[in-house]
């Protein structure tokens, strides 16, 4: 059963007396002003009502999982103050301080502040669950992202490129391979004495090649093993030299990956 969050830290507790408290004093003042009965009838009465109000009030956050409907929500509202207002009409009569006729012209004072209560709660209980969802919702995003990352570090990892090209097939092994750079829906791939266009996206190959190669750029992979220096080129870009002089550019982020998988 999932637990009320009324009292789920000393806060809320103290904060739930305060406002069942509150209620009180706002139903005991109109009775006692507007009611034409004593302070002690009215303090009774407000006392029964409100303690009547809050556990049902409390009751109630076990029943939001079922009553989602906005019909039946005020159903359940109605039903609920004409229970109250019963029993606390019940417990004013046995005791005796019940004046003939005056409970009755006090009803609306008790439904007012009872319904506007309910309702304040309602929406608050209705903000907890609303709140409660968007956390499970964001767990459910962590958990699958780190499921997602759990399945590409489970993926093949290449340890050799082929690509045909005409009716001649290459075989491109990573230690051979440079760089990779995105050209339009394919990509280039370069090595020392050559470069093969392939049908495959930048994407697939950041997931299936080994962490020697480094995603530097949106449009650029490299094999870190074949990097000669990396040096500030503007703001927010890098140079990345690479042993046999190419130069390839890196962006901030590329760049901070890079530092990470050379353990700079």
């Amino acid at each position: 059963m999932k637990r009320n969050p009324l009292i789920e830290s000393y806060n809320r507790k103290v904060t739930w007396t305060a406002v069942t408290v509150i209620v009180t004093a706002v139903i005991w003042s109109l009775l006692a002003l507007y009611g034409n009965i004593s302070i002690v009838h009215a303090l009774v009465g407000s006392l029964t009502y409100t303690i009547l109000l809050a556990a049902s009030g409390y009751l109630y956050w076990f029943m939001t999982e079922y009553i989602r409907p906005i019909q039946a929500q005020i159903v359940i509202a109605i039903i609920n103050q004409v229970l109250i207002i019963s029993i606390t009409y019940a417990v004013a009569t046995i005791s005796g301080m019940e004046q003939p006729g005056h409970f009755t012209k006090n009803i609306p004072i008790f439904a007012t502040v009872g319904l506007l209560s309910w309702i304040i709660l309602a929406q608050w209980y209705r903000a907890n669950t609303i709140s409660d969802i968007k956390e499970s919702e964001n767990i459910a995003s962590e958990e699958s992202a780190e499921k997602t990352d759990e399945e590409r570090s489970n993926t093949d990892v290449l340890d050799k490129i082929s690509v045909k090209e005409g009716s001649h097939i290459y075989i491109i092994h990573l230690s051979e391979l440079l760089y990779i750079q995105a050209y339009g829906d394919y990509v280039m791939l370069f090595t020392e004495n050559s470069k093969h266009i392939k049908e495959q996206t930048m994407r697939y190959f950041e997931t299936h090649l080994p962490e020697t190669f480094v995603r530097i750029h949106r449009s650029c992979i490299v094999n870190s093993e074949k990097i000669a220096r990396a040096e500030l080129f503007g703001k927010e870009s890098y140079n990345i030299h690479l042993k046999n002089g190419t130069c390839l550019k890196a962006s901030a982020t590329g760049y901070k990956l890079l530092k990470e998988r050379l353990l700079l």
